[in-house]
């Protein structure tokens, strides 16, 4: 029965990290409605994850729910706080009005601009390490990649933001299903305070003179009939920027991994680019960045044999719907040639939180790659069987990716940019 709890695993230890799938897939066939905690569930199978995303009887409420990871009000704590602000974790009507205010930023109307936007700083990361011969693909280019975008869309200071990284991911921990210790909530606490403090200074300045970004539309709402609250702006251009790189960030150093561990498809793209979009999708389900996503039973839920109480909190495994047998032929395998009529992957997740920067993530994905294989198509990953992940689960990401390729006219000419 799916309410019982017949395996036990330590979400924190090296081997979960290393190969969560394995876990997912014993968990699945096991127990797919897994009783983390008196009040909460975690799901595996992919037709459960897609109902509860789009199911309407499930919303948001994220202190409830650390209420009950914690033992306690949490709404006290900075970090805490500002999260529980973020858009994404409301639920209608106030998710509606931030939602279709940002969403012009990210139209299909904007997609070409954004494109060329990636396409470019896709060439000057890669200009400014190609004759060196070798890079950490992570450091070099997945992370300050979607970062330099997102400033661009925020226009804040590059400098500022890449300084950052430590601050981001320690205010993200609060995401993670392992409830944080003292020590994290302090760093998760300090990361919120300094983004905060640094994006008033931002909302400040844009006050005194307005642009036409991100932060000029939000501040243009708070003074409109949509009226946000100087806390609302704050807190929602704090989650853009985290939204809009860690996850790419992530995305697409698991992309390169699991291509360069499958050299035969890998030649097949390089020869005909074409394949690009077909292989972003595949490598989003194959192993996406975010795993885990989270909705609060708004009323009594029937949830294959578990009946799911109001208040109780259903974590959507996205990692391990991607992979349900179910759903995809050999899930296991890393296919760019999966037929078409393939069910679309949960990693965006689904229904009115379906996430509003996918059209941005995808255009990332896809220039970066064309700019990476075309302009260094002799590059190779040194370790491809011993990957240093983040021992985080919520966000799944490697810690560093090495390159190393030879340097020849062919790799440094400004001109051989396969586009």
């Amino acid at each position: 029965m799916s309410a019982q709890a017949p395996i036990e695993f330590d979400l924190r230890s090296p081997a979960f990290i290393a190969d969560p799938y394995f876990f997912y897939d014993r968990l699945r066939a096991a127990c797919p409605i897994y009783p983390l905690t008196p009040g909460a569930w975690l799901v595996t199978r992919y037709a459960d994850a897609d109902r509860v995303l789009r199911d309407s009887r499930f919303g948001k409420d994220f202190l409830i729910g650390m209420a009950r990871r914690y033992g306690r009000d949490m709404s006290k704590e900075p970090a805490f706080a500002v999260v529980n602000r973020f858009m994404l974790l409301m639920n209608p009507p106030e998710h509606t009005r931030l939602r279709l205010l940002v969403s012009k930023a990210f139209s299909a109307k904007q997609a070409p601009e954004l494109r060329h936007l990636t396409r470019r700083t896709s060439e000057d990361l890669i200009d400014g390490f190609i004759e060196t011969g070798h890079a950490d693909l992570v450091a070099e280019f997945a992370y300050p990649l979607p970062v330099r975008i997102i400033c661009a869309m925020l226009g804040i200071g590059l400098e500022d933001s890449l300084r950052f990284q430590k601050e981001t991911q320690a205010l993200l921990k609060v995401f993670e299903l392992v409830p944080l210790n003292v020590e994290e909530i302090d760093a998760a606490n300090a990361a919120a305070n300094l983004f905060l403090d640094y994006f008033s200074d931002v909302c400040r300045s844009r006050r005194q003179q307005p642009t036409t970004d991100l932060v000029s539309l939000l501040l243009k709402a708070e003074e409109g009939d949509d009226r946000l609250s100087e806390d609302e702006v704050i807190a929602n251009i704090v989650m853009l920027f985290l939204a809009g790189h860690e996850t790419t960030a992530n995305m697409l150093g698991n992309a390169l991994l699991a291509l360069y561990r499958n050299r035969e498809q890998l030649e097949s793209i390089k020869a005909d680019l074409s394949l690009i979009p077909q292989t972003v999708e595949e490598c989003l389900r194959y192993d996406s960045s975010v795993h885990v996503a989270a909705r609060l039973a708004l009323e009594r839920v029937q949830l294959g044999d578990v009946t799911v109480q109001p208040g109780d909190t259903v974590y959507i495994n996205l990692g391990a719907a991607n992979r349900d047998p179910a759903v995809y032929e050999e899930p296991e395998r890393f296919s760019i040639y999966r037929p078409p009529g393939s069910k679309n992957s949960v990693s965006f997740g689904g229904g009115v939180h379906y996430c509003l920067g996918a059209r941005l993530a995808r255009i990332e994905m896809e220039e970066a790659l064309k700019a990476l294989f075309s302009r260094i198509p002799n590059l190779s990953i040194k370790g491809l069987e011993s990957p240093h992940w983040k021992a985080t689960l919520t966000i799944r990401g490697l810690e560093h990716l090495s390159a190393v390729w030879r340097i020849g006219p062919s790799d440094t000419e400004s001109g051989n940019r396969g586009f």
